[in-house]
């Protein structure tokens, strides 16, 4: 997957689905779901259906869960 920014003043930041996370956290989709739900993980709630809530993670949120993990912060 090719990493297609949309870093404008219309799109300030991109947002990341969560199989992008759990490749990039080394996990499974349904851990980044769970963690999420748990709210361990800040999500983006675009779309709230009768089955499933469409949901997106921000960037930098994720580079915070790790920061915050890791005890580095900066």
């Amino acid at each position: 997957m090719e990493d297609e920014t949309l870093d404008t003043p219309e799109f300030p930041e991109t947002l990341i689905d969560a199989q992008a996370v759990a490749r990039w956290l080394g996990v499974s989709p349904s851990t980044v779901y769970e963690a999420a739900a748990r709210g361990q993980l800040p999500t983006v709630r675009l779309w709230k259906g009768r089955r499933r809530t469409l949901m997106r993670f921000r960037r930098s949120d994720i580079e915070l869960f790790i920061q915050q993990r890791s005890g580095r912060t900066s």
